[in-house]
């Protein structure tokens, strides 16, 4: 276990080295694709933003509360910027299906490791995460919110967990790569705009049948309004014993769904190792 972090330090420090050799050698496009993803960060939240300003809050939620959603929505996309977009790590189906994750696995790492550390840009990814740091910053002093070491400490475990569930689902469908990698080379693309769609809109006022919906099979509202809710809750005193329970449902819901995903994942390798991939042929690959 010792062996394999240190073999995943390693690998980040070489990822971020290469990241800030990007940086310093063509400063100009690694600065335009951080201006390119705050301007996304901020489009993201726009609609439901205009929505709250027009209607002073809607689904349950008042302005300031649903502003610090936007925020927290914001934050675990950064999270997912900073460690999974670079060589289309979360795009996971785009490796598969474009017969790229032998690239992968020639690497002298575990391939779990690769996988990992090959999207950490913590330098050109970095942008929507300070975006996402700054308006939950300035969302809970909007807010009548008591800050301790245990909410931050709870904050920081919903954004982990938010972002484990958003990579685990996209890595589930594709999955499908390794059985039609032609008709899913996209697919995670699919996933990952469900979550951005969808995930910031409050879900409080809906009915429960669309809400079990949205926290089940389709979990987007487990990106941000789920997780949101309870931290207001806990901000502001209401944080009892009965909801022990529903605080514990998101991390055992990324969990759960990251076993799945490992399983199906497993699976698909096996059937990559007997049948390969139908890109290398005697037209060649791309």
């Amino acid at each position: 276990m010792v062996d394999n972090l240190k073999i995943l330090l390693r690998l980040y420090r070489q990822y971020t080295k290469m990241d800030l050799l990007w940086f310093l050698r063509d400063t100009r496009y690694c600065l335009l694709q951080i201006v390119s993803d705050t301007i996304c960060a901020c489009c993201t939240i726009a609609g439901v933003f205009l929505l709250s300003e027009k209607f002073g809050g809607f689904g349950g939620m008042n302005q300031a509360e649903i502003f610090f959603m936007m925020g927290f929505s914001t934050l675990v996309d950064g999270v997912y910027m900073m460690f999974f977009i670079g060589n289309n790590t979360a795009m996971i189906s785009r490796i598969i299906g474009r017969g790229q994750l032998d690239h992968v696995m020639i690497q002298p790492v575990p391939i779990w490791a690769e996988l990992l550390a090959q999207g950490f840009s913590p330098l050109s990814g970095s942008s929507m995460l300070i975006c996402g740091i700054g308006l939950t910053t300035y969302a809970v002093n909007r807010l009548p919110i008591s800050v301790t070491m245990p909410w931050l400490m709870l904050l920081l475990i919903y954004a982990v967990s938010a972002t484990a569930l958003i990579i685990s689902f996209m890595t589930l469908l594709s999955c499908a790569a390794f059985y039609a990698p032609a008709a899913a080379e996209e697919i995670a693309q699919v996933g990952k705009d469900l979550f951005t769609s969808l995930k910031t809109y409050p879900l409080g006022t809906m009915s429960h049948s669309v809400r079990r919906l949205f926290l089940t099979v389709l979990p987007v509202g487990l990106a941000a309004w789920f997780p949101s809710a309870l931290l207001l809750k806990a901000g502001y005193g209401e944080f009892g014993l009965p909801m022990l329970l529903q605080a514990c449902y998101l991390p055992t819901a990324a969990f759960a769904l990251s076993l799945l995903t490992i399983y199906v994942f497993k699976k698909g390798m096996k059937y990559y190792a007997v049948n390969g991939s139908p890109r290398y042929s005697g037209f060649g690959h791309r």
